[in-house]
């Protein structure tokens, strides 16, 4: 079976990742600020390269659309439109927010992923990790941050991420909470979580799409278009 490419650019961290028959094989990370664009290709050719592996040998991909980094996201999914150009190729699109779940090293647990969308919002989801398995438990949502407060049982695990921005306070209510981790202190694998998503799902047409058609996901819209079509009806 040939590789699957993992891409996660939507936070600081620029993430990639090789997977092979449901298997970690590599993962490359960088945490350097609008830097994504300079590193994204010389990290890739690092991967291949110390896997002996050509890009001719990469045929499917996971890619991170979203919610995240405006900027962020479209870098990776430019750079997979060039890397795939005139090759047929299949792409799996995944949640920024699944990426973090998938890239939590636990066997079992109940997950809260989350990410500050500013003035006063999150973005946010709900997952149960049971072995190798993620199991989505709610939709990709963007809440005020009481709602996504109360949205929290005690069991779970909470991730949280302020995509760079320095000035947060949005995750401030779980400093005391021992279950709560940032990704700015505790690291996660998300390009290497991208190509294990996608590499699980090999086998199952639902979910993949061609690169042509990837598009990022930007939660903000999807919900002004909600709030606009409530508003019109």
């Amino acid at each position: 079976m040939d590789y699957v490419l993992g891409i996660d650019t939507s936070s600081v961290e620029l993430g990639v990742g090789l997977a092979q028959e449901d298997r970690p094989v590599m993962a490359v990370s960088r945490y350097l600020r609008h830097s994504h664009a300079e590193h994204i290709a010389q990290s890739i050719d690092y991967l291949l390269g110390a896997n002996a592996a050509k890009a001719e040998d990469i045929v499917c991909a996971g890619i991170a659309v979203g919610p995240g980094s405006f900027t962020g996201l479209r870098i990776g999914i430019a750079f997979l439109k060039g890397f795939f150009f005139g090759r047929d190729a299949r792409v799996f699109p995944v949640s920024s927010l699944e990426s973090m779940a998938g890239s939590w090293n636990a066997r079992r647990a109940r997950i809260v992923c989350a990410s500050d969308a500013r003035n006063g919002e999150v973005f946010w989801a709900r997952f149960e990790r049971t072995d190798d398995t993620i199991s989505r438990l709610s939709p990709d949502a963007l809440a005020p941050e009481d709602e996504f407060r109360n949205a929290l049982d005690a069991g779970d695990v909470v991730i949280t991420d302020t995509l760079g921005y320095g000035k947060s306070r949005v995750f401030a209510f779980l400093k005391e909470r021992p279950n709560a981790f940032s990704v700015e202190r505790c690291p996660l694998q998300r390009g290497l979580s991208c190509a294990m998503i996608a590499a699980k799902r090999i086998g199952d047409a639902t979910g993949w799409t061609t690169v042509e058609r990837v598009l990022p996901l930007y939660l903000h819209a999807v919900s002004a278009e909600k709030r606009r079509t409530g508003q019109a009806g």
